[in-house]
């Protein structure tokens, strides 16, 4: 065998063992020199066969060959490498091609050509580009939704003061009248009564100024402003506004400490907000009140258990069994001529903003009892007295 020969046969031997297609193409002919085993394994066996028609089945050179890049003027190698992706329609596969040109052991000028199938690979990118794609759709949509959020927040706010100063208009009187009245003569019940209504005025003034509160609560956005708090006090503040209505005056409201009638220097200390936590108690006594029949008795009852101050509104009266697992829920009423769906949860949001629990116990026929927890600091001690909200 003679040098050459043997240079060749090595060079074959070489290629065949590359797991990849590989064919060596004379630059001067177009016609295949050697395929690799990878190649004839899949297409048979092409030497001698122009590379563009035996490959791709076509009867021009291709457009894309590089050929005339890997030469230089005399038709010699130049050293350069060009690797680049191609589709091939005859198989319908993406391959990475990576061509060179060099002197082949019988004299000729050749390209070589190593096609790595990475179809897979394509597919994979094209799937991530697409993902990205639709990603970067959603989140212009996000985006846009999130401005309209912000415009209708701050629409909502704007349309909030203006309530809020419309409502606070005809308050004026209810709060600032009151106090006038002694000097008209009144007796003694009517000065009570005109002092019950200057704090009804000054409580719902209030409530009016936190109107926007909720929306905090529940977007999570409500910073908590924790004082000293006598839940006593506010339990019998709420529960006398409450049963100051007439429409109630046959369903009284007991206010219980410790399993007896709270008096004023009962003291129930936890850390919160005591608007909110008002508020939370009055819309749990207006429930029960409005829920109970009339004639019977709604007792509200405060205590210390462990490291929770624990209070528990019980009346007549059943939770009708469809809305029991959704009690706490937005909108969730039955049975109520003017109800909302918001007392309750309202509550709920005030009791976890101040990292309490409310639960509801419909479990004795006729009755129902809610209970909500705050936590004590475990510094907590009971202080004499305990102003309610103004």
């Amino acid at each position: 065998m003679s040098g050459n020969m043997l240079e060749s046969s090595l060079l074959e031997t070489h290629f065949d063992v590359i797991p990849f297609g590989i064919y060596v193409v004379d630059v001067a002919t177009l016609n295949l020199i050697f395929v690799n085993r990878h190649f004839r394994d899949r297409l048979g066996d092409l030497a001698g066969r122009r590379c563009h028609e035996a490959i791709y089945e076509s009867p021009q050179p291709c457009l894309f060959c590089k050929i005339r890049n890997l030469v230089d003027r005399d038709g010699l190698p130049n050293g350069k490498t060009y690797i680049f992706e191609h589709f091939n329609d005859k198989d319908d596969r993406w391959y990475q091609l990576q061509e060179k040109s060099m002197s082949w052991p019988d004299g000729r000028v050749v390209k070589y050509s190593i096609a790595v199938d990475i179809t897979e690979l394509k597919e994979v990118q094209n799937r991530l580009a697409e993902a990205h794609a639709e990603l970067a759709l959603k989140n212009r949509e996000l985006s846009r939704q999130n401005e309209l959020l912000q415009e209708n927040v701050r629409l909502r706010e704007h349309v909030d003061r203006i309530a809020r100063h419309d409502l606070k208009t005809p308050l004026n009187a209810l709060i600032g009248i009151p106090p006038l009245l002694p000097d008209y003569g009144l007796n003694a019940e009517g000065v009570k009564l005109a002092h019950m209504m200057e704090e009804a005025g000054i409580t719902m003034l209030n409530m009016i100024n936190r109107t926007f509160d909720l929306y905090r609560l529940e977007t999570g956005t409500y910073h908590l402003r924790p004082v000293e708090v006598n839940l006593v006090a506010v339990a019998r503040k709420a529960a006398q506004d409450v049963a100051a209505d007439v429409f109630f005056a046959d369903r009284p409201v007991r206010v219980l400490f410790q399993g007896r009638p709270a008096a004023d220097g009962d003291v129930l200390a936890v850390q919160g907000e005591e608007l909110l936590c008002y508020s939370m108690l009055s819309n749990l006594v207006k429930n029960a009140v409005e829920a109970s029949p009339p004639g019977q008795e709604i007792t509200v009852s405060l205590d210390r258990v462990g490291d929770e101050a624990v209070v528990s509104i019980h009346n007549a009266g059943e939770v009708p069994e469809d809305i029991r697992g959704r009690f706490f829920q937005k909108y969730v009423t039955s049975g109520k001529r003017d109800g909302t769906g918001l007392g309750a949860y309202s509550a709920m949001l005030a009791v976890t903003a101040h990292g309490g629990r409310a639960s509801l116990d419909a479990s004795r026929p006729g009755f129902t009892t809610v209970t909500v927890c705050f936590p004590v600091p475990a510094t907590a001690a009971a202080s004499e007295g305990g102003e309610p909200p103004q």
